[in-house]
């Protein structure tokens, strides 16, 4: 044992009485247990920082994904807050994208009890607009654009929605429409003037990312080239979705003709019925009454999206738990080669009057130690992390660190290390003194 351990060793006796005594009649107090055992890690500095950030990294891993899981809840709870009305599918189709459906069904609804507007629509990826491709790869070979955020790109996949022009007019509340920009600078919706007409609508987002030669965004009467014609921007919204701020609307006639879609068929139909309160039963009516068909309501989608949600938490959590088991073993691996290189030195501690619970106690004062740096450093950066990337994310998509994720995290943190301590802790204790120091002087 080093000259340093042994003063400790004689320190922790009660004041007032001899080393030797004051254990044997009090025990070891927490405190000098406390000290004993930051002294020894200290006293190790490459062994101790490597276990740190052994545990740290996981600890940050499993907070940054847990904000990540969160923020994608955010910005779905938030889109489909603005979202109302029933969405006519195909059956089993996962979205717009891939459903279709007979034009002429819109009789059939509008015959269903219940239901005030029948609008149908047009879903389809945009062609090219302005020489480039609308959901980049990894690097867009024809602009060299590249993909920075995965995640947030394929969300910013440009939509072409085309309208029922008479039919959208009549709903009561439709989210473009209702989230135009005020005055000037937004334009107008569409109606009955742009009917067959080249005539659109777009977001502010693709205003900014399909901007001017000089990076102007587009404006109101400007033009917009997409599919090798010219469009004219009447109106421009924004909504703060990124899902939603994807769409460019225009008349479904020339949606279209420039998707190659027939006239007979469409995606969907946006419903809206007579009494709002009243959405989940005639989205019921719809599905008994036309077959072939899902009536989802804004509580369907959140079911739905609960539920991908949930299997992605499910593989975090697998991700997160091998990352942690990682870090715990290099809690287990560096206590086990401090206790093994200090046989000799518990010895002694026993010797003296320490009892197996207070060697025992050290080495998870030890490893706790470990735990509790390791903890507040992954959470610090994580909190760091979340708070420099958060002005560089767009579209309604936030992470943010709540009090939870942080104080789970510096409680696995300590969870962790103390399990990675337990046997250390417990072979130590178990030694008989004299054989502990016959052991360690070899």
């Amino acid at each position: 044992m080093s000259s340093g351990d042994g003063d400790t060793a004689a320190k922790v006796g009660p004041r007032g009485t001899s080393p030797a005594r004051g254990v044997r009649a009090r025990g070891v107090a927490a405190a000098a247990i406390a000290g004993f055992a930051a002294r020894n890690l200290r006293s190790r500095p490459s062994r101790t920082l490597l276990a740190i950030v052994g545990l740290s990294v996981p600890i940050l891993g499993a907070i940054g994904m847990l904000g990540l899981s969160d923020g994608l809840r955010g910005l779905i709870d938030d889109t489909l807050g603005q979202v109302q009305g029933i969405l006519v599918l195909r059956k089993n189709a996962p979205v717009d994208l891939f459903s279709e459906l007979p034009a002429a069904m819109a009789g059939q609804l509008g015959r269903v009890p219940g239901v005030r507007v029948v609008a149908p629509q047009v879903w389809k990826l945009a062609p090219t607009i302005e020489g480039r491709r609308t959901a980049p790869r990894r690097r867009d070979r024809d602009s060299g654009q590249a993909w920075r955020h995965p995640i947030l790109d394929l969300l910013k996949a440009v939509q072409i929605e085309g309208l029922d022009i008479p039919a959208h007019a009549r709903l009561r509340h439709e989210v473009h429409r209702d989230r135009l920009l005020p005055g000037a600078r937004g334009g107008r919706f569409l109606d009955d003037r742009d009917r067959g007409t080249t005539n659109v609508v777009i977001s502010s987002t693709i205003a900014r990312e399909y901007a001017h030669e000089d990076g102007r965004p587009r404006v109101v009467a400007d033009s917009l080239r997409m599919a090798g014609e010219d469009f004219t921007i009447v109106g421009i919204y924004e909504t703060g979705s990124v899902i939603l701020d994807g769409t460019i609307l225009m008349d479904i006639a020339t949606a279209r003709r420039i998707t190659n879609t027939g006239d007979e068929t469409v995606s969907c139909f946006h419903v809206e019925p007579a009494d709002r309160s009243r959405t989940a039963e005639v989205a019921s009516r719809i599905k008994a009454m036309i077959r072939g068909v899902d009536a989802r309501t804004t509580a369907d989608f959140r079911v739905g999206v609960g539920r991908m949600l949930s299997k992605l938490d499910r593989l975090l959590l697998i991700l997160i738990g091998l990352a942690l088991a990682v870090g715990s073993i290099g809690v287990l691996n560096t206590m086990l080669m401090s206790t093994s290189e200090r046989l000799a030195e518990f010895g002694i501690l026993r010797a003296n009057g320490w009892s197996r619970g207070n060697v025992l106690s050290l080495v998870l004062a030890e490893s706790l130690c470990l735990g509790l740096v390791a903890g507040l450093i992954g959470c610090s950066l994580a909190a760091a992390g979340f708070a420099i990337a958060g002005p560089f994310l767009e579209g309604g998509f936030r992470l943010v660190t709540s009090p939870a994720h942080l104080a789970l995290g510096l409680g696995l943190s300590l969870i962790l290390s103390g399990l990675g301590g337990l046997y250390p802790a417990w072979h130590a204790s178990r030694l008989a003194p004299m054989e502990t120091i016959r052991i360690g002087a070899r």
